[in-house]
């Protein structure tokens, strides 16, 4: 961001003897001169002083004994208005004036202030108070951060446009949004500040939000400050960059002494000896069902008591990743009596009552609290149709999982999608009053049977193996609902089976059921050809559903209903890639199409 700042120029000359100001305004016409008396009362605009110690700077040759004593006043002004020390004032005051669009360097700086370089870096603890005071930056800048640079914070041109610092920080009470927002920024701009800096920057935040509860729960932690940094961007990882797992060279890249973290920290990371670790605030991520000692991330134990202030400010934030239960059309499915009487029970069980009374007896008596269901059947048979109306007549939103968007073909990507996922729905159940359902629709794409791999234990097979671990250790640990949908039990790997409760298989429909059909989706027909057309023609809903929609087209460019003849060309057409299929069908009450 650019900012500039514009002075009145004036021009200042210095009587040594009576030790005077003389003003000369350059704006006058004809340089009118105007002497006026060092007085601190008449000079109550910071700018002023500013431009004044600056002038001052100019006359005296440099930041010298003839400087301080002739500057005082204003000195005196800078110093109580900011809480900080005369040579503080006059550093603040040069690059206040110096202020441009370019960072100050050491060069540059020592070349107004009349000094050796060296005399500069003897100020860099008085420079270093100013930026934790907020009022400027230090920075590093460079390929290999060989440059050192100062340049005014965009929070004091702002104050010194108002007259006014105190309210300078904003970095204090912040709500745990706006902090977690400024931690985001803290991390973007730690690349180029000083270690040093960066740990005075961070005690800064942490210092300036102890109401906040995130905050007394890490200072409670009493953590060396590198392993307080560690803490607080694994947790900036995780909720800023929705990336819950962080790579070993991600936190070498904090540190400015490699030395100290490859022989200190890194061993105790990678051994399990860190004190995060040992505290369970931290773990190593999960690859294969092994843990990855170059990777961490937070424990669920963590997450749930250090965030429990972010998730409560969230939960009347809407989820994006799910479809809310008001956008689901209602409609009328058709199943056989067996499948009818499975799809009742469980719309019994997830009625929001009876669900929570069930669950609180299932962790009264320390069994998982979570339900895993599995509808299996041929395509078009409603199974993912079911699913909708579960949700829509229980209440409860939908997370529908994208398994194609998961079985990236970036090595190593397919298992940080899948345990997105599964955090994106436990946020989703912290966040809704009703637990949401988690569909996986057509999971048999990876719900299959584990392969067997060969010795090198690479490629594909390696990364699904891998995909399918991590499934079935969330589903140990799921507290929500998820549904998942096959047309192929017999490829489910039997570990997946083992953990589904509910399994509701989707028969095909008999000849009555599929003669309602026809008369729901085509109100016009006839009993007698709603009966020859389901005795005729073994078809799913779904497929009953097409030669509905064509009936309308046909309709539509026409303007006459279709005969019986026209119908039964219709299906003849449909039945071509009709065989081995096992159907149920379903009706439409609503305007949206039934699902296959």
């Amino acid at each position: 961001m650019e900012a500039l700042i514009s002075f009145e120029l004036i021009s200042v000359s210095l009587s040594m003897h009576d030790r005077r100001i003389v003003v000369y305004n350059t704006k006058n016409n004809g340089g009118i001169m105007q002497e006026l008396q060092k007085d601190k009362e008449q000079r109550g605009n910071l700018l002023t002083h500013i431009m004044e110690i600056e002038e001052i700077l100019e006359q005296a040759e440099g930041l010298n004994d003839l400087f301080f004593e002739f500057a005082k006043p204003h000195l005196d002004y800078l110093a109580e208005h900011l809480q900080i020390s005369h040579t503080g004032a006059a550093l603040f005051a040069v690059l206040t004036a110096a202020f441009e669009d370019e960072h100050l360097c050491i060069s540059s700086l020592a070349e107004r202030l009349r000094l050796k370089r060296l005399k500069v870096m003897g100020y860099m603890d008085e420079l270093e108070i100013l930026e934790q005071k907020g009022l400027i930056n230090i920075k590093y800048e460079g390929r290999h951060r060989e440059r050192l640079t100062f340049d005014l914070d965009i929070k004091t041109i702002e104050a010194l446009r108002k007259g006014n610092f105190h309210d300078l920080s904003h970095d204090k009470n912040l709500s745990i949004e706006k902090f977690f927002f400024q931690l985001k920024r803290f991390f973007r701009e730690s690349d180029c500040r000083s270690y040093e800096s960066v740990l005075n920057k961070m005690k800064s935040l942490l210092n300036s939000n102890t109401h906040l509860l995130f905050v007394q729960k890490v200072q409670k932690l009493e953590l060396f400050a590198h392993d307080t940094l560690i803490l607080l961007y694994i947790f900036h990882s995780t909720v800023n960059d929705d990336d819950p797992e962080v790579q070993l060279r991600y936190i070498a890249n904090l540190f400015e002494d490699y030395h100290d973290f490859d022989f200190f920290i890194k061993p105790a990371l990678k051994s399990g000896d860190h004190a995060l670790l040992r505290g369970n605030i931290i773990e190593h991520s999960c690859s294969e069902g092994f843990g990855d000692t170059s990777s961490f991330c937070l424990t669920q134990t963590a997450k749930d008591d250090f965030l429990a202030e972010l998730d409560i400010a969230a939960q009347n934030l809407p989820v994006k990743e799910l479809k809310p239960v008001a956008a689901i059309a209602e409609k009328t499915l058709f199943y056989p009596e067996k499948t009818k009487l499975a799809i009742e029970e469980l719309h019994s069980l997830l009625q929001v009552e009876n669900f929570d009374n069930v669950q609180k007896r299932l962790s009264d008596s320390g069994m998982r609290t979570g339900f895993a269901c599995l509808f299996s059947g041929g395509p078009g048979t409603g199974k993912t149709e079911t699913v909708y109306q579960v949700a829509r007549l229980t209440g409860r939103d939908i997370m529908h999982v994208d398994i194609a968007s998961i079985k990236s073909k970036w090595f190593g990507e397919s298992e940080k999608e899948i345990k997105a996922v599964f955090d994106k729905y436990r946020n989703a159940v912290k966040k809704c009053g009703i637990t949401p359902i988690l569909l996986f629709n057509e999971a048999d794409a990876i719900f299959a049977k584990r392969r067997i791999l060969d010795e090198k234990r690479e490629g594909p097979g390696q990364t699904e193996n891998a995909i399918q671990n991590i499934i079935l250790q969330e589903m140990e640990n799921l507290s929500g609902i998820l549904i998942a949908t096959t047309n192929m039990t017999k490829n489910l790997d039997a570990a997946f089976e083992r953990r589904f409760l509910y399994k509701i298989e989707f028969e095909r429909p008999e000849a009555q059921i599929r003669k309602a059909i026809w008369s729901s989706l085509l109100p016009g027909i006839s009993d007698d050809d709603a009966l020859t057309l389901a005795s005729r023609f073994d078809f799913s809903g779904g497929q009953i559903e097409n030669i509905a929609r064509k009936s309308t087209i046909h309709s539509v460019l026409t303007g006459k209903t279709p005969l019986l003849e026209h119908l039964i060309q219709f299906c003849s057409a449909e039945s071509v890639n009709a065989e081995n299929v096992k159907p149920i069908g379903f009706a439409s009450t609503g305007t949206g199409l039934p699902g296959v």
